[in-house]
């Protein structure tokens, strides 16, 4: 064999071996990716198994937030009527019989839930009424001169006022027990039921 033919094998022997030696290790390095990781590795402790949970994000990486929970009934975050809308007011129109005057109910936080009677007046055919029940209703009144009442399903009698005194006011002792929306006062006949009269409430500063 000849020089030239020597060194040429020999050359195409360490091509060879070389190629042999790359796909071994190429091959082993799949095989380790591919590998399940231990539980006791860093890896694992990071969160693969039983290390922290993963935190969910959005495409910035920021955390997204958790969604909000909105409770209803006891414990509610939303306030009850009575301690979000008044000061409210309005004027006594007559509905059935005859009533005028000017209403206002307020919430003090020392006197608590309490309504006020101006320049109150009242009448009826029925000859022996001394007071008129004091409504609260989810319902509207809507007139000028003589009004009407949508009656609704939410109606509280919250006591009873004199028709002979007309600069009164009365205190609402249970306000948990109102109508969820009021929007209305009626007065009302105690021995008949005939709504005398009643005034749309309005909100006011």
């Amino acid at each position: 064999m000849t020089g030239a033919r020597r060194r040429w094998l020999f050359a195409a022997v360490a091509v060879l071996a070389l190629a042999v030696t790359w796909n071994t290790i190429r091959v082993d390095r799949q095989s380790d990716d591919a590998r399940p990781v231990a539980t006791g590795s860093p890896l694992a402790q990071e969160g693969v198994s039983g290390g922290d949970p993963v935190v969910p994000s959005n495409a910035l990486g920021a955390p997204l937030p958790e969604p909000e929970v909105h409770e209803r009934g006891e414990g509610s975050p939303i306030a009850p009527w009575w301690e979000r809308v008044p000061p409210v007011e309005g004027n006594l129109i007559w509905i059935d019989r005859y009533a005028a005057g000017h209403v206002r109910m307020e919430n003090d936080p020392d006197l608590g839930l309490f309504i006020t009677f101006d320049h109150f007046t009242a009448w009826s055919t029925n000859r022996n009424l001394r007071s008129v029940r004091v409504v609260l209703s989810d319902g509207i009144v809507v007139g000028e001169r003589r009004g009407y009442w949508s009656k609704r399903s939410d109606v509280v009698d919250v006591g009873s006022i004199p028709i002979d005194t007309s600069e009164q006011s009365l205190t609402i002792d249970w306000p948990e027990r109102l109508p969820a929306d009021v929007r209305s006062l009626l007065l009302v006949d105690p021995d008949n039921g005939e709504v005398l009269g009643g005034a749309q409430l309005i909100p006011v500063d």
